[in-house]
């Protein structure tokens, strides 16, 4: 049984009250004078219209059993669901559309992650730290920390799914929109699972500028709010940062840096699902290989362990970003997409937790500062996680160790939903839906027919097979994985580093593109660097590319002959190659990032026989003569100070982070 105290229940409900000083009602009007929203006919913002201070984040309060929790569902399955996509979107608008000023407004809970760095709900900037927002990065509260802030979004999401429901015609259909109300909680999007066939792993309803909505006064067609966020206005003091003090509206993979640039969600599409095997392989192995939640939950660099939850995380920032909003983490969140994509991290964070009961926060020194916590200080359990206030009015926080389940503010996902045997569960969603099509489920024991790991979904069959040699013996395999190391601020701002495995175009607008891209690795940071004062200014971060997929899809073209070692380490030395570019598709010179490594090793991995168990991993073997050497290869550097106009013929050093 979930309990909430009183004084949590009555402020859940009160909340409804507590939105908007203008009037929310729809005018259709030119798209650069604002979104359409909806219109319900009559002066919402007076009827909403009350301050509320010290609001404590509560999410939304259940009484029920723990076997009966609401669950936040994936974007798609929440669509199926008519009445609750309606009330969702209605109140993304309705929120969105609040005046900016207002506490419970999307600009200012969005505002709480990075820009424009404010103060929230009276909790203040330790001096010196006033240029950064509240988020913890490169952290061990990474994933605890973004969990009370998806469930205060939630919290004013429902009260407002609750008030629309009740504008409905009184009778069975308010009865119905209310009820199901009293269900919602906010959708993740999984980027990781396989898409529907003939399907992008970016839902089209996160990717169209409209959507037709059936609300309280009818069918009507308004501004999509799952697709962009309108500044109203655009605070160019408060988001000051060029391009983004330009863009009227949240941009993903912009056309340009002016004030008319749109967003090419098309390509954002295309290059995700070119990545999509990266995104599974990369999740499946954080799930099965890492059980220290110190590595786990963040990106910094500690010998021997590269992949995290939040370097994964970084790839989807940049690769849905692509220089927009979603690219920097201090404009991130204003992205709509931003909050379905930290529900899903959130959710991963969760099904490991089952996985991993006896692994959690440790004290570890802060790496960077952020508004309320300072540079080296030693973060733990304890540590407060502001500025979300716990509930019961006596000015606390809530700790990681308050937020250990997702219970305590009224949510769980479809994996972790109390009754039977959940680790059991969890592991069996976790091999259903990012095993399927990872090494350790599709290699051959006896080379009977099977269908290589790196799928292309959009140009395969999905009965489509490949006859492998046996590549397994006793149950075992090696994985190959490239381990990637470099200093978070080495280029000031946020950038990618691509891996190939063959040729590729020398445009680098078409490095995420391209059929022979193993994986892009994503560096993702402030745009300035004025207030993440760090406690070592040169702090590496780390992530993977795991390249065993692409390595069998080489052997089903008979390129490669197994994966042994004899086999694998002539034919990487030959064919493994990477290049940097910034998040906009600017190529950056090898030597403009001296502290990039890149690191190939090899682990046995031990195949799994039913469907309730996970892979074993061997201790990691590192191939230092692939580590330090990859193939020379004749490219072109750009040089953009010009306009690009002067182009360079380079040698490419076959040691990282060098060129010649």
């Amino acid at each position: 049984m979930v309990l909430f105290k009183t004084s949590s229940i009555v402020s859940i409900l009160t909340i409804a009250s507590a939105f908007l000083s203008q009037t929310v009602c729809a005018i259709s009007t030119p798209e650069n004078e604002g979104p359409k929203g909806y219109d319900y006919g009559v002066d919402i913002g007076a009827l909403l219209k009350r301050e509320v201070s010290k609001m404590p984040t509560t999410g939304v309060p259940y009484n029920g059993s723990s076997a009966s929790m609401p669950v936040r569902q994936e974007i798609r399955d929440l669509e199926k669901n008519g009445d609750l996509w309606q009330l969702y979107i209605l109140a993304q608008s309705m929120m969105q559309t609040m005046d900016q000023s207002e506490m419970r407004s999307y600009y200012q809970i969005a505002g709480i992650h990075g820009r424009p760095y404010l103060t929230y709900d009276g909790v203040g900037p330790i001096p010196g730290n006033e240029n950064n927002g509240y988020c913890t990065h490169v952290s061990i509260l990474f994933p605890s920390w973004h969990r009370p802030y998806m469930a205060l979004y939630e919290q004013v999401l429902h009260s407002l799914v609750s008030f629309i429901a009740g504008q409905y015609p009184a009778g069975a259909e308010r009865d119905r929109y209310t009820a199901a109300a009293d269900r919602f909680r906010i959708p993740y999007w999984d980027w990781a699972t396989v898409a529907p066939q003939g399907q992008s792993i970016i839902p089209a309803s996160i990717t169209t500028p409209t959507i037709t909505i059936n609300g309280p006064a009818g069918v009507q067609t308004i501004s999509n709010p799952l697709y962009s966020f309108h500044f109203n206005p655009l605070n160019t003091t408060e988001l000051p940062d060029p391009p983004f003090s330009r863009w009227p509206q949240t941009l993903r993979y912009p056309t340009s840096n002016d004030a008319s640039a749109t967003s090419q969600n098309d390509l954002v599409a295309r290059q995700l699902d070119n990545s999509a095997s990266t995104f599974r392989d990369r999740l499946y192995n954080l799930f099965t290989n890492y059980r220290d939640f110190s590595v786990f939950s963040n990106e910094a660099s500690r010998p021997g362990n590269f992949d995290s939850i939040e370097s994964l995380h970084d790839q989807i920032h940049g690769l849905t970003g692509n220089g927009g909003h979603m690219s920097y983490v201090d404009y991130a969140s204003f992205d709509p997409i931003f909050f379905l994509h930290h529900a899903m991290v959130d959710r991963c964070f969760a099904m490991w937790q089952v996985l991993n009961p006896d692994s959690y926060v440790s004290p570890t020194a802060a790496l960077y500062s952020t508004y309320t916590i300072k540079a080296g200080d030693i973060q733990d359990a304890s540590t407060p996680l502001t500025p979300f206030y716990a509930p019961g009015g006596n000015n606390s926080f809530w700790s990681s160790t308050d937020v250990i389940s997702t219970e305590v503010f009224g949510y769980a996902y479809a994996e972790t939903l109390q009754g039977g045997n959940t680790t059991e569960k969890v592991i069996k969603a976790i091999n259903s839906l990012y095993g399927s099509t990872a090494p350790a489920k599709t290699i051959s024991r006896r080379g009977s027919p099977v269908s290589p790991a790196r799928i292309v979904e959009r140009e395969v069959e999905a009965n489509s097979s490949y006859n492998l040699p046996v590549l397994a013996t006793d149950g075992q395999y090696t994985e190959w994985i490239a381990n990637i190391q470099a200093q978070k601020y080495a280029l000031d701002k946020s950038f990618f580093v691509h891996v190939f495995l063959g040729s590729f175009n020398d445009d680098p607008a078409s490095w995420s593109f391209e059929p022979n891209l193993v994986g892009t690795h994503c560096v993702f940071a402030k745009l300035s660097t004025d207030g993440s004062v760090a406690a070592d200014p040169n702090q590496l971060v780390t992530g993977t590319i795991p390249l065993t997929s692409a390595l069998l899809g080489e052997i089903s073209k008979k390129k490669l002959d197994s994966l042994n070692v004899e086999d694998v380490e002539p034919y990487l030395k030959e064919n493994l190659k990477y290049r940097i570019s910034l998040l906009d598709d600017t190529p950056i010179d090898n030597s403009a990032v001296p502290s990039l490594s890149v690191n190939v090793v090899s682990s046995k991995v031990q195949q799994i026989t039913e469907d309730h168990e996970l892979p074993s991993w061997g201790p990691m073997t590192s191939h230092s003569e692939l580590s330090t050497v990859v193939a020379s290869i004749s490219a072109k550097i750009y040089d953009l100070a010009f306009g690009g106009s002067i182009e360079l013929e380079a040698e490419v050093s076959a040691t990282f982070g060098t060129s010649e």
